[in-house]
This record gives structure tokens, C-alpha cells and sequence, in this order.
């Protein structure tokens, strides 16, 4: 009976370990610190980098042509509207009779036109500039990706390259001042490499030569041989 209980209880024991011996043999071993890939970070002037695509330069300069040309058309309707105003004040009408209320009814009607006017185009030019810094974003952070991707970099992060210098405004100072990245190395920072890259991707596109650049999706990113 004892030999039994014994062997009961040597059983028991051994059924309550396979369970951890199990899950331990199912954990992936740990990879020697030698093979683990280091942290690699990569810095990036988002500023500097759309103040140099040529792709940037050509939407904005589109976006402004477009803001010319309404303001023309609003002028338009201005020196419409002041004509009016000096033919009902000139005219003699007398306040309240027929003539006078359908010379100011056709003026409060202008009125209503450029103010619907201004408001359209307000909404519209406010969304081509939205699409407009959308599509360049969408490219820039598309380049980052593939670049970072082929340096081996883990994490790229937004800073600001620009240093105070002896001639820098006392507020712009400040600013600088409070930029999250002291220091860095030289090899840290990726916007030149990837500022030339979409630039090289952009002027290599037969699309970019033979539609508008607006109508043009976000650029494929350049090969980083």
C-alpha cells in the first residue's frame, strides 16, 4: 500500500511539471545580444525638405495662379458693385418709389453674388491647398520610408537644422532654443538624401511632364542604390 501511494504521489508530481517543462519548450529562444539589430535613428527637416521639391514649388505656383485669377474676378464684381451704388445715387430716384427699390434690389443682388463668390472660392482655394501640402506629405514620409528601410535606420524623427545664429530675430531664438534635438550627428540627419531622391523621382516622371502637376497622384519613390 505504501509502495502504491508512493508511486501515486511521483506520478502527481511528474503530471504538475509537464505543463511548465511544455511552455517552457515552446518559448522561442532569446537571440544573442550579438544579432539584435541596434537602434539606428534618423533626423529629417520636413521644412527644408518641401522648401526644395521642385513637385512643391510647382503646386504652390498653380494654387497661386489660381488665387490671382479670382481675386481678378472679384475686382470685377467690386468695381460692378461701386458702379451701381453711384448710378443709384446719382440717378434722383426718390427713397421708397418704383425705380429707386429695383435699382436697389439689382445692387443687394450683386451684393448676395460676390459674397457667395467669396465664400466658394474661400472653401475652394482652403481644399486645393489642403490636397496640395497632403500630396507632398504623402510622398515625403513614402521616400522616408524606403530610405530608412534600405540604411537600416528604426525610427527617423522631425527636427528643426537651423541654428541660432548672430543675426537671428530674438523670438526665432526662443524658438529654436526649445527644439526637442541638441545634438546630433552629421550621418543622423537623411534630408538631403531624401530631398534629392524626390526630386530625382519627380523630374524622371513622364507623368509629371505630360499631365498638370495637381491632377498628378503622390510620386513614386526613387530607387536608393
Amino acid at each position: 500500500m505504501r509502495k502504491l501511494a508512493v508511486a501515486l504521489a511521483a506520478a502527481l508530481a511528474v503530471g504538475f511539471q509537464l505543463p511548465a517543462i511544455a511552455q517552457e519548450a515552446a518559448r522561442p529562444a532569446a537571440k544573442p545580444a550579438a544579432e539584435r539589430t541596434p537602434s539606428r535613428v534618423g533626423l529629417i527637416d520636413m521644412a527644408k525638405v518641401f522648401e526644395g521639391y521642385a513637385k512643391f514649388k510647382v503646386l504652390r505656383d498653380e494654387l497661386a495662379a489660381e488665387i490671382e485669377k479670382s481675386d481678378a474676378e472679384a475686382r470685377v464684381m467690386v468695381e460692378k458693385m461701386q458702379a451701381m451704388q453711384k448710378e443709384l445715387q446719382e440717378s434722383g430716384f426718390q427713397a421708397g418709389s418704383a425705380e429707386y427699390e429695383r435699382a436697389e434690389k439689382g445692387l443687394l443682388d450683386a451684393k448676395g453674388e460676390f459674397e457667395a463668390f467669396r465664400a466658394a472660392t474661400q472653401r475652394k482655394l482652403a481644399r486645393r491647398e489642403s490636397e496640395m501640402f497632403k500630396v507632398i506629405y504623402a510622398d515625403t514620409t513614402s521616400m522616408i520610408r524606403k530610405y530608412a528601410e534600405w540604411a537600416e535606420y528604426t525610427v527617423v524623427i522631425r527636427f528643426d537644422s537651423k541654428d541660432i545664429e548672430e543675426d537671428t530675430p530674438p523670438a526665432e531664438a526662443v524658438q529654436r532654443m526649445n527644439k526637442q534635438v541638441v545634438f546630433y550627428r552629421a550621418e543622423n540627419d537623411i534630408t538631403d538624401i531624401v530631398l534629392q531622391s524626390l526630386n530625382k523621382a519627380y523630374q524622371g516622371s513622364a507623368a509629371a511632364a505630360k499631365t498638370p502637376a495637381r491632377a498628378a497622384s503622390a510620386t513614386a519613390p526613387a530607387g536608393t542604390n
